[in-house]
């Protein structure tokens, strides 16, 4: 009687052949212990391989953590050395104005904006050439300011920065349109925060920086766009809390507040010079209307006879 209780037979031409299931058995545990030592070496390696790179890259995150503490910590002295500087240059500027003032001093630089074009009428042509070539009016559909020009507490970095543009409420996918003829000078994605952005260089200097915009390539470098050209949309791009479109008003460098740019219109082109000072108004609508601006003289007290 044979000592094994189970056999598998298998006949054919060559006659028949049997397979014993114990010892089928052995060899399918064998194998599966074999796997399971590689299985548990190969998973050892591969284990201290990942520990290996997670403690590189724990090293690497420590250090980009401390060099972004100490960026943090220079920025913010060079933001209060900015702030300081500016208040003293403001200062000086306040001394001078009431020094002129208490000599009497009445110059052509003394004059308002609106005293120099007293004798200059704007047609409609004239404010045409000058809405065309400065920006103006909204570049989306108005529904809201979220942030103002000027200083601020970042609202992610958590620090006071000065906030170089408006920030205007937006849906992704919002159009954005060019507020004054321009050329793009940059149509891409930045890592200074503002994501992906498109910044229009326009006549005499001005330029508009459109930031956080949809990553989506509607115009180009050096593409010639007029007011009212579509050029992207709005998104959430870069350093960003949420869906909005960030808008610059700058000229020759200096950042400007964009509200006053964003209201002006035909009926208000007055006042809106007499807001925003910091530009050479009078030189630029002579440059674009090519008319000569006259200053305004005092008037004598009595004429003089001419002998």
């Amino acid at each position: 009687m044979s000592k094994n209780k189970f056999t598998i037979t298998i006949t054919d031409i060559n006659g028949s052949k049997h397979f014993y299931l114990s010892r089928i058995i052995k060899k399918i545990v064998f194998y599966i212990i074999v796997f399971i030592f590689f299985f548990l070496v190969f998973s050892g390696f591969y284990i201290k391989y990942l520990d290996d790179k997670l403690s590189d890259l724990s090293r690497k995150r420590e250090d980009l953590l401390r060099k972004n503490q100490e960026l943090i910590q220079s920025n913010e002295q060079m933001q209060k050395s900015i702030e300081e500087k500016t208040q003293e240059y403001a200062a000086i500027e306040d001394k001078i104005i009431s020094f002129e003032r208490a000599l009497g001093l009445e110059n052509e630089q003394n004059l308002t904006i609106n005293d120099r074009l007293d004798n200059l009428k704007l047609t409609n042509e004239d404010q045409t050439k000058i809405l065309s070539q400065i920006p103006n009016g909204f570049p989306i559909a108005n529904k809201g300011v979220t942030g103002s020009f000027g200083w601020r507490e970042h609202p992610l970095l958590k620090r006071r920065e000065f906030h170089p543009g408006i920030d205007l409420r937006a849906e992704i996918g919002t159009p954005i349109y060019a507020t004054a003829n321009a050329v793009v000078e940059f149509a891409g994605y930045s890592d200074n925060g503002y994501g992906y952005n498109v910044i229009l260089l326009h006549n005499f200097g001005f330029k508009t920086v459109f930031a956080h915009m949809m990553r989506r390539d509607v115009v180009k470098a050096g593409q010639y766009v007029k007011k009212g050209d579509l050029i992207g949309y709005s998104g959430n791009t870069g350093l960003s809390t949420g869906p909005h479109l960030h808008y610059e008003v700058r000229f020759i460098n200096k950042t400007l507040e964009p509200l006053y740019f964003l209201k002006l219109q035909r009926n208000n082109i007055s006042n809106f010079f007499n807001q925003e000072r910091r530009v050479p108004w009078q030189s630029l609508v002579k440059a674009i209307t090519q008319r000569q601006i006259i200053p305004v003289q005092k008037q004598q007290s009595s004429p003089q006879v001419q002998e």
